[in-house]
Formats: C-alpha cells, structure tokens, sequence
C-alpha cells in the first residue's frame, strides 16, 4: 500500500483549518462526536488484526499471524477521548506505546485518510445543523 493512502498530511491540514474558522462550541461538539468514531475505528481495525492504515499484522515465528492479544488489556482499553476541543487518545498498559510504533495500532504519523473523511462529515453535519 502506498503512502499516499495510508494518510494525508494535508488533508489534515485543511481540516484544522475548517475546524479553526468554526464557532468555539462547535469544534467541542465535533471532538465529542470525533472521540467514539475514532475509538470504534480503532477497535475495528484491531479486531481485524490490521494496522489503522489497513496493513495486515505480520506472521509470528509460528506462521500464523500476529493477534497482538495476550491478555487482551490493550485491545480493551484503547480508545480516544474529547477533552473541550482536544481529542486524545487513551493509553493503558505501558507496552501499548510499543504497538503503536511497531504495528501502528494508532496512527503514527499522519492521520488515516478514513479517520479525516470521518471527521469531515462530522463537520459538515455540525456545520448543517447552524
């Protein structure tokens, strides 16, 4: 899979820009609205034992493919939060750090062209709703 799939820095871009010239109270609502969209995506890929850019996680040393799942905390646990208007992600076990980096479990770079047209149309419908 190319690089220009996985994500677009500048699709990002634009999209703080949009967020930038909405109302305060807006952006807020969009946050609250973004966090279980992005928690759900989340999930869902990890359930499909795929990174969030849609790579599949590699083969272990048995040949079958990797589940990333030992005692499941990690699995359970991820998600993303809103705080005001700032979205985040939460992070239990101190390992997780690990799988974001080596099987991007979250995004580790830029942001999933999914997850932008996701918030996209959040926008657009909070933007319908003025």
């Amino acid at each position: 899979m190319s690089a220009g799939l996985k994500g677009n820095v500048g699709d990002l871009r634009k999209l703080t820009q949009r967020l930038n010239k909405l109302p305060m109270t807006m952006v807020h609502s969009v946050a609250q609205r973004s966090a279980p969209v992005l928690s759900g995506e989340t999930k869902s890929a990890f359930a499909s034992k795929r990174s969030v850019y849609g790579d599949a996680y590699p083969d272990g040393k048995d040949g079958e493919q990797l589940t990333l799942v030992d005692s499941g905390l990690t699995r359970d646990t991820i998600s993303f939060s809103a705080t005001g208007t700032r979205i985040r992600a939460v992070l239990a076990p101190k390992y997780t750090k690990y799988l974001i980096g080596k099987y991007n479990i979250l995004p580790n770079g830029p942001m999933p062209v999914t997850w932008v047209n996701e918030m996209q149309q959040i926008v657009e419908s909070e933007k319908a709703g003025l």
